[in-house]
């Protein structure tokens, strides 16, 4: 890697006081690295609806760092999500990511079904038409077990997105980069290597990442789980394991030709400090 890796870095909104001082601490620790905007993710169907608003104003105007809200729309009519939407354009929100969302256990409610959106590239259009210029979608290296036809088969899906207003793909994490070649060689083929980023999940808990893997189909290599397992009553041990494998796996990216990163930081700052070192940025900085 010749130059500074472009990141933008993943928030959620804090419940409690502890939970909002660690965010706090997490901000000023994180955003002088420069990242190119943060994301504020949005609760299963809307639960942080208000909180993932605040944040992004609070980021915006306290530390001075543009802020992409997450969206879903499973939940909300086309109105409502309109609604939302103005309610960003007038606070000057440019960006946003777009998602589905997941289905309520008890199903999509009959008003939804009837005056919500069919599809997530319907929703994208809406976003480009009322002034929001950049648009970020999913994206998952692991789809339908991540061969080649299951993600060529991805991509056309991925691409109506594209095609709709979106302008970057972030994907799920994953926890074997080789994973995410395979999908970046499908949309290079396809001429949009350069609209894909990897999400990487920084390791600081390794049962909660491995749970999460687990409800998103993503694979953990058994070697990776061997060793947590084996280290598991060593909490430092442990620690230099996740430090280790997260370090080692963005360093791998970069040296292989990624140069824009999205990170999950699970609102803490130590590991994903240390990426965005071992990536060539340095605090206090920026970038253009």
């Amino acid at each position: 890697m010749n130059r500074p890796a472009k990141i933008s870095l993943e928030f959620f909104p804090p419940r409690t006081e502890e939970l909002t001082a660690m965010l706090e601490a997490t901000l000023a620790r994180l955003l002088p690295y420069g990242p190119l905007y943060c994301t504020v993710s949005y609760g299963a169907g809307g639960s942080t609806r208000d909180g993932t608003a605040r944040w992004v104003r609070r980021i915006g105007r306290e530390y001075g760092s543009d802020c992409a809200p997450h969206l879903t729309h499973v939940s909300h009519t086309r109105e409502e999500v309109r609604e939302i939407v103005r309610d960003y354009v007038e606070q000057g929100v440019r960006r946003m990511v777009a998602l589905r969302g997941d289905i309520p256990a008890d199903g999509v409610p009959e008003e939804v079904r009837e005056r919500g959106y069919s599809s997530t590239v319907e929703l994208i259009a809406d976003l480009r038409a009322s002034g929001i210029r950049e648009v970020m979608v999913g994206a998952h290296p692991e789809h339908g077990g991540g061969d080649s036809a299951a993600l060529r088969q991805h991509l056309e899906f991925v691409k109506q997105k594209l095609d709709a207003g979106a302008t970057l793909a972030i994907t799920q994490f994953f926890l074997d980069n080789d994973r995410y070649y395979r999908l970046r060689d499908v949309f290079a083929a396809a001429g949009l290597e350069k609209l894909l980023a990897p999400g990487i999940m920084p390791l600081h808990n390794f049962r909660q990442v491995f749970s999460f893997a687990g409800r998103t189909h993503v694979e953990v290599p058994a070697a990776l789980r061997s060793r947590f397992e084996q280290a598991a009553d060593d909490a430092d041990a442990v620690r230099e394991i996740g430090d280790g494998f997260t370090l080692d796996q963005v360093r791998d990216l970069a040296e292989n030709g990624v140069e824009r990163f999205h990170i999950y930081t699970m609102n803490r700052a130590p590991l994903t400090a240390a990426i965005c070192e071992a990536l060539g940025l340095s605090a206090p900085g920026a970038q253009s």
